[in-house]
């Protein structure tokens, strides 16, 4: 439970509480600013309502250049998967290799070779399965271009049968550009977290210790700027968002918080 001295929330507060199988998750901001101050005008400019002026956008070239930006699609993926997968008998969990660099390099050419694989993988087990795919960067974390090998995909499996059961050997021939695994998700109290630190965090290569350390975020400069890190099918579903005040919250879930984390946030004398 991180520090969270000097705060408190009270029962009348109103609160937005994320609802994700099992997970719940309460969100509260003590000051916030409801008004937009700015107009966008296009990609590259936008004018400051109060004052008329125009300013330029900053453009980054890597992911890891927009903090916000990466910290707000990986809170999205770990709500995603929080709500639809909770390590059922109808979930699975496969990563996909590529023997091609060309393709492995190419997030494009990734997701064209993965639409055909789901087709081929439904046709099969004549079965509408559920999917989120992520692209994992796959390199060093010292940022040499010339060692980086490309993206796995991983992909999160869900039926609408009770079980799901696919072979290791029929599912990797029906892959076909790779190797692959496949595993139950099992033993793991929040999947979301898990996936997304596994997803962003480089193990250390260089040290003699028998427990692994991981650089946390090392690997995110690996994400091209714009790439679309996941896709998912239709029938997986953003959660709910409720607003709702802090003593409903609390009665909704019916025991104390397991973790904590406050944000103190500055801007000027505010």
């Amino acid at each position: 439970m991180n520090d969270s001295k000097g705060f408190s929330i009270q029962p009348d507060d109103f609160v937005t509480v994320t609802l994700m199988n099992d997970i719940y998750e309460i969100q509260y901001l003590q000051k916030s600013n409801r008004q937009n101050n700015i107009l966008k005008i296009d990609s590259d400019r936008y004018v400051i309502k109060s004052t008329g002026e125009i300013k330029y956008y900053e453009h980054t070239e890597t992911r890891n250049q927009s903090e916000n930006s990466i910290k707000q699609t990986m809170k999205k993926l770990r709500y995603l998967i929080n709500a639809n997968f909770s390590g059922q008998k109808n979930e699975l969990w496969a990563t996909l290799t590529f023997r091609d660099t060309k393709i492995a390099k190419q997030p494009r050419n990734i997701y064209k070779e993965f639409n055909k694989f789901i087709k081929r993988l439904n046709y099969r087990y004549q079965n509408k399965l559920d999917y989120l795919a992520i692209l994992e960067p796959h390199g060093i974390s010292n940022k040499n271009i010339s060692e980086w090998h490309g993206f796995h995909l991983h992909l999160l499996l869900k039926s609408s049968f009770s079980s799901l059961y696919i072979p290791y050997q029929e599912f990797e021939e029906i892959w076909g550009l790779g190797m692959c695994r496949i595993e139950r998700l099992k033993n793991i109290d929040n999947i979301g977290a898990y996936l997304s630190a596994y997803l962003t965090n480089a193990e250390l290569s260089d040290t003699n210790s028998k427990e692994k350390k991981y650089i946390k975020g090392s690997r995110l400069w690996l994400y091209p700027k714009g790439v679309r890190i996941y896709r998912k099918s239709k029938g997986i579903k953003y959660p709910k968002r409720i607003k709702m005040p802090y003593h409903s919250a609390r009665e909704l879930i019916g025991i104390e918080p397991h973790y904590i984390k406050t944000y103190k946030i500055k801007n000027d004398e505010f």
